[in-house]
């Protein structure tokens, strides 16, 4: 019985940690309703430190904590066509990047309203160091 316990506990740590990013799109309407800022992260299939990110950061349940109580996280795909809203203009995902001056992968962007950047960060984070920059833009957004 313990063993049935502890894999169906693996189990739906494994499926939590796939759930925990959400389209852009749903982001951007639980935001007007519930106010919680959108953490963008921005990666690519081959970037070798945003893997490991998925494999460790993300997968840590502080971290899941933090991401699903506090933001609205949403995972872009820099090799793949989308339109966001930066600074009130839908534009392409690159192009966001550009004007917010994100200039390497994996990078991270907290949005306000209408897209306006509140907080940027760019290059790869331990779980530590992750949660310390969550809990710092947590701060700073009940300001």
């Amino acid at each position: 019985m313990r063993i049935f316990f502890l894999i169906l506990t693996a189990y739906f740590f494994a499926y939590a940690a796939k759930n925990i990013d959400i389209p852009y799109k749903d982001a951007v309407k639980k935001s007007a309703k519930d106010g919680k800022p959108i953490l963008l992260e921005f990666y690519a299939d081959w970037c070798i430190p945003c893997l490991e990110m998925e494999k460790t950061v993300f997968k840590d349940i502080a971290v899941q904590r933090e991401l699903v109580g506090n933001f609205h996280f949403v995972r872009l795909n820099t090799e793949k066509f989308q339109e966001i809203v930066c600074e009130g203009f839908s534009l392409p995902v690159l192009d966001c990047m550009e004007m917010w001056e994100l200039d390497g992968i994996p990078a991270f962007a907290v949005l306000g309203k209408e897209g306006v950047l509140k907080h940027s960060a760019v290059g790869d984070f331990k779980k530590k160091e992750f949660l310390t920059f969550l809990k710092a833009v947590k701060q700073e957004s009940k300001k």
